[in-house]
């Protein structure tokens, strides 16, 4: 999903990807006029389930199951209820942001996970410092990159037979577990 408001992602599965994300949520816009997330009415995903996904796409980036990229336009208003990722490739949920000249373009706001569970990520022996997380806020993704910015709330989170549940070594993202 790239931008755009009002939209609910239903009752969809996803498995067995081999490289990139089982799915992206991304306010890159590629240079295509489109809109941003959230500015008018939320974007929703609810009853997602994602199976071993996640991979390498270009270059030495991994990416998560479930890739959530602020980048070019505003971020804002996603909504996921009843995510379940089990045995993701590399890592659950990856966080990351766009930089432009050094700086973030746009951070991660108004992002919500309702009854999140992630069983299964194991560390790879090849990116033992990149992997193995059931969430993780990506510090430094690639060259000319920098660390996830903003905050994602999640409420009703299960994860377990992660090697590590959450991975956050930046100072710039939050990531705000409530009861």
């Amino acid at each position: 999903m790239y931008g755009g408001y009002g939209n609910t992602f239903r009752n969809i599965r996803v498995a067995d990807t081999l490289v990139y994300s089982g799915v992206t949520v991304s306010s890159l816009d590629f240079g295509y006029p489109m809109d941003e997330f959230g500015s008018q009415a939320t974007t929703n995903f609810e009853n997602i389930l994602v199976e071993r996904s996640g991979g390498r796409f270009w270059g030495q980036q991994l990416f998560g199951a479930v890739w959530i990229f602020s980048a070019s336009k505003p971020f804002q208003g996603i909504r996921f209820d009843g995510l379940t990722i089990t045995d993701p490739t590399y890592s659950g949920i990856m966080f990351q942001t766009n930089y432009s000249g050094g700086q973030p373009q746009n951070a991660v706001q108004d992002t919500v996970f309702t009854d999140t569970t992630i069983t299964g990520a194991k560390q790879n022996p090849e990116y033992p410092d990149r992997s193995g997380f059931g969430i993780w806020a990506n510090p430094m993704p690639e060259v000319g990159q920098g660390p996830a910015v903003g905050k994602a709330t999640f409420d009703g989170l299960t994860l377990s037979g992660n090697y590590k549940d959450i991975e956050n070594r930046t100072s710039t993202f939050q990531i705000v577990r409530t009861p």
